[in-house]
């Protein structure tokens, strides 16, 4: 009996050496674990193409900012609405985008005046700029969606647009109901009212294919609201997004009026120039529960977009994007926040629920893109006394001339 006790205990003995090997073996492979995914995070993302975006949801309890994380993480974020100059830009566009969680962008048709700001140079080059834009969709396969601009006084404007379809593109950006006015007192955009018979080709066209436009338009205006109301109206399956909340956020019940009566009518929530992004910043912050209300009456309507104009010229860094893409982010998932782009103001955010923030984000553009309407019905009117603008009296077609430059006192 006692010899098997003496036993026994040699057994234990033994055996501690061992588990303390085996401790050390599972410490170093932890360890070995922890640096290699840490590594594995701190590889470059895919620039040319990335792989099909895993499946996102929102989890039971997920907050704000954990969900943002794993929307980047999976590069799912679509940015509906940018600038580019051309090829040359692109490596800066490429960095940013992996830097932010953008696994797709829709690149806009840009006149040269878009890309320099120069009014002498005014709705030029923008052939040029198509030109770019399908280049770099054919380059960058499945990061890059190409929306080409027109000019509406081209006689071949269709035949353009239909080769230009052909050979990749999938979309239409449109500046009439663009209100930009020149030093000579009139618009540089708006050569005819959106109405315009002339026009009617381009939506016949756009509205059979199913080919969204992106159709900047100023609801204040001179019967700028009614040129457009009247477009979608006559032309009720075409898909539009009316972008930077078409121009609205002063006047909240013109943007319901129009989403309430047009189904097919969608915007994103870019706001663009620096001045504008400023002055966006600050209404968020002023009235957060508007837009929460805003977002969240509208989950399938709004997308994400940041309008940032990105040429050759050096100030336009790959950090100079990311301050501004990340006040974006950080509107919209944080209560407050601070951004380098105003670094003495503290704003208040949406904090917007993981399920919404994936609409904004990416899933909304998903939809937009794979709509195909056909038939839709317009079961209202516009309210004009929600619209903030006076209804004129105007024949169909008919343009109005810039209003007079206000005197300064």
């Amino acid at each position: 009996m006692a010899r098997r006790k003496k036993t026994s205990s040699f057994a234990v003995l033994a055996l501690i050496p061992l588990l303390l090997l085996a401790a050390y073996v599972s410490k170093e492979v932890s360890q070995y674990m922890q640096k290699a995914r840490a590594a594995a995070e701190d590889l470059p993302k895919p620039s040319q193409s990335s792989p099909p975006p895993l499946p996102a949801a929102a989890n039971s309890g997920e907050t704000s900012e954990v969900a943002l994380k794993r929307i980047l993480d999976q590069h799912l974020v679509i940015n509906a609405h940018e600038h580019v100059q051309g090829l040359t830009t692109m490596p800066t566009v490429l960095q940013a985008m992996d830097l932010h969680g953008m696994g797709k962008m829709i690149l806009v048709g840009s006149s040269w005046f878009t890309i320099t700001l120069n009014e002498r140079v005014g709705f030029t080059r923008y052939d040029e700029n198509n030109e770019e834009l399908l280049k770099i969709v054919e380059k960058y396969p499945g990061r890059f969606v190409a929306y080409p601009t027109l000019d509406p006084n081209d006689p071949l404007k269709l035949d353009k647009l239909k080769s230009l379809v052909q050979r990749g593109a999938k979309g239409v950006k449109l500046y009439l109901g663009h209100g930009y006015t020149k030093r000579d007192g009139q618009y540089m955009f708006h050569v005819m009212a959106m109405d315009d018979p002339r026009m009617f080709e381009i939506y016949e066209y756009c509205q059979k294919e199913f080919i969204p436009l992106c159709f900047h338009m100023q609801p204040f205006k001179p019967g700028f609201a009614q040129e457009f109301i009247s477009v979608l109206n006559a032309f009720p399956d075409l898909k539009v997004n009316c972008p930077h909340y078409m121009l609205s956020t002063i006047k909240e019940s013109r943007l319901r009026e129009f989403l309430n009566t047009f189904p097919n009518l969608y915007s994103d929530i870019s706001f663009g120039h620096d001045d504008f992004l400023r002055d966006g910043l600050r209404r968020i912050s002023r009235s957060p529960e508007k837009f929460r209300a805003l977002f969240n009456d509208y989950p399938e309507r709004f997308m994400f977009g940041t309008d940032l104009v990105m040429t050759d010229i050096p100030q336009k860094s790959v950090e100079w994007f990311s301050v501004r893409a990340q006040a974006y982010y950080d509107m919209l998932t944080q209560a407050e926040y601070n951004t380098p782009f105003l670094p003495n103001e503290t704003f208040r955010g949406l904090q917007l629920p993981p399920a919404l923030l994936e609409n904004i984000l990416f899933k909304n553009y998903e939809r937009f893109e794979q709509l195909k309407p056909v038939g839709t019905k317009i079961t209202r009117k516009i309210n004009w006394v929600n619209m903030g603008v006076p209804e004129l009296e105007r024949q169909p077609g008919q343009a109005f001339p810039p209003p007079p430059p206000r005197r300064r006192p």
